[in-house]
Formats: structure tokens, sequence, C-alpha cells
């Protein structure tokens, strides 16, 4: 019978490699990237620090054997082989689907206001920047002020588009950092970023072909789940898509006609206008609910379904709370909120 090792890499990351397979490979294999060029030992760049077990290298020639108190040694993934379990190091290595973090002062392409309080932001990728940068559906980037504070937006459009990146911000008169931001962006022709961050996303090539896809928004969460929505339309996929976009008023959806555009194209996508606030609103005739509440009141159970939800961090607990009670598994509801904002 093959026998198969385990890799151990930075101490939280354990993969089973093929014998026979160099580090590298097998790291590749499970979907792991890590900065290579040569292949054959001779360029460096994949150096890695083996910890502990017995590996050997083809180029340049080694065989070295570490027990857990033997001091490291320096090998080179591309060409060493693991004979046992080993323990390793490497630096910058990524995670599946985790992307490099980059630093670029973009272009302020276009500044316009949507309704009386959001703004919609193009900024335009230069030149080396497009071709450098990636991003997935869902993640979001954080705005650097001269000063150096920062303020985190979702990424309004898809990755699969042109080099423009579009922001939806709105204007908060009590808040001093979201003026600030708007000041800058008003008055200034570039703005520095730094992105993509965040681990709430969706990958087509993830989704289940029986998946049903929930995407619900609260206010300008809609721009995160904007992203998500345009990338599941680009690519054509046919799952089940419903989009429920929560606000406490009607003058609130500040982009309402591109959903219901989505919904009217494609038969698979379906739009849910939910306004919490009904007094607010004397000539809305559409549907009147807290988010949640119209969600859980849609669906018998959860099963075979994703959501991804953008919004306060009540609002996505409330959700997160309502759903569970008909099914809904931890691991089947996604939120920037649950790293930022964790309840004890």
């Amino acid at each position: 019978m093959t026998e198969h090792y385990r890799i151990t890499v930075n101490e939280q990351y354990v993969i089973d490699a093929e014998p026979g397979l160099s580090i590298f490979d097998s790291l590749r294999q499970a979907g792991y990237r890590m900065r290579i060029s040569c292949r054959n030992g001779v360029c460096q760049i994949c150096k890695t620090t083996l910890l502990q077990g017995h590996i050997e290298q083809r180029y340049p020639a080694l065989d070295v054997c570490l027990h857990a108190a033997d001091k490291p040694a320096q090998v080179y993934a591309c060409t060493a082989v693991p004979r046992s379990d080993i323990k390793i190091e490497i630096d910058g290595l990524l995670r599946p689907g985790e992307l490099h973090v980059k630093k670029l002062v973009c272009d302020i392409a276009a500044f316009e206001q949507l309704s009386h309080d959001v703004y919609r932001v193009r900024l335009h990728l230069p030149v080396t920047g497009r071709q450098a940068i990636e991003f997935h559906a869902g993640q979001y980037l954080e705005i650097i002020l001269p000063d150096q504070r920062r303020a985190a937006f979702s990424i309004g459009s898809a990755p699969d588009f042109s080099s423009d990146i579009e922001l939806h911000i709105r204007r908060i008169p009590e808040g001093e950092m979201s003026l600030a931001i708007i000041e800058h962006l008003t008055h200034n022709p570039s703005v520095e970023i730094e992105l993509p961050k965040g681990d709430c996303y969706l990958e087509v090539e993830a989704l289940a072909a029986d998946t049903t896809v929930i995407l619900a928004a609260a206010s300008t969460g809609f721009s995160q789940i904007k992203s998500i929505a345009e990338h599941l339309l680009a690519n054509q996929v046919s799952n089940p898509i419903h989009i429920y976009w929560g606000a406490r008023a009607e003058a609130d959806f500040y982009l309402r006609k591109l959903p219901l555009q989505w919904a009217a194209e494609h038969t698979n996508v379906h739009v849910h206008l939910v306004i919490s606030e009904p007094e607010s609103s004397p000539d809305w005739s559409g549907r009147m609910a807290l988010l949640p509440e119209a969600i859980v009141a849609d669906f018998e159970h959860f099963d075979k379904t994703e959501i991804y939800t953008s919004g306060s961090p009540a609002m996505v607990y409330a959700l997160a709370d309502a759903c569970e009670a008909k099914g809904l598994q931890d691991t089947q509801i996604h939120s920037d909120v649950f790293a930022y904002a964790p309840r004890k």
C-alpha cells in the first residue's frame, strides 16, 4: 500500500502529500500558492524552513532528517521530497482562494450622487495594477487618507469586468471619517487603496449546481451583494438566486432599477425589496418587514442553501438566529460581520 505523508505548514495547515511529490507540488495540489520560479533548485526563491521530519532534495543534493529539538534547516520546496511526516515554515504562503494584498494609488474616475446620502465612486486602477490585482466577488478594500486613517468599503463591482472598481459610500453627517473620505474624493484626483480583504466571498467554481444562493443586504450592504450577483451572472450560473435588499425607506433603494433588471433578464433571479419603516414611505406598495423575517417567511428550510449577507451586526446575527431555527448551519451563512464583530 502506498504511504502518504502529512505536511504541517506554519503550525496551522495540514496537507496530505503523495509519495514522490515535491513539497511545492503537494502544496499546489492542495490549492496553496507560494513564490517559485525555476523549479530546479537554482533560483532559491522557494526557500523553505524544515523544522521536523525527513526530506530528500534532488538539487542541491541533500538528505535531512530532523527531530523536534534539532536546529531547523533550509530546503527548497521545488526539489525537496518528504520521506516522512514533516513540519515546515514558508513565508508568504497563500491559502486556497487567498490573494496578495497590495497598495495602489488609483485615479478617481467618477464621483456621483445616487441618493440623498449615497455616492458611487469609480476608481481606475493604474496600468500595472490591472495586471497585478485580483479580488474575489464580495471582498472589500480600504481607502487610506493622506493622514493614514483608513476606512473599509465593499467592492461593488465584479472581478469579471473592467479595470474600474466601484464603491458605494454613504455620507453620515455626524461621522467624522465619512465626511473626511467624501471630502478627499471630491477634491482630489487620486486616492490610495489597499486590497483585497475579507473572507466573505463567493467563487462560482466552488458552487454546487443544486445550491440555492441567498444574497441579503441592508442599506449600502447592497454594494457587496451587487459584486457577488454580477459575478454569478457573468458566469451564467443557473442556480436559484434570491436577492433581498432591506431599507428603512423607499428612497434608500439607491440603485433600485438594477436588481429588477437582473430579474427581468434572468429567470433564476428573484428580487425582494423590503421596507422596515412603512411610515416613512406612505406611497410604498411593496413588502414591509424586517429583512430576517422576510427571508425566513419565504423558505420552509435551508437545505442546500448558501447565504451571503451584508449589513449591521444586529441585522446579520438576527438573520443567522432566525435561519438557524429552520436548520441553517453556521457554515452556510457568510458575512464580514463574523470577523469584525464576533459574538462572545
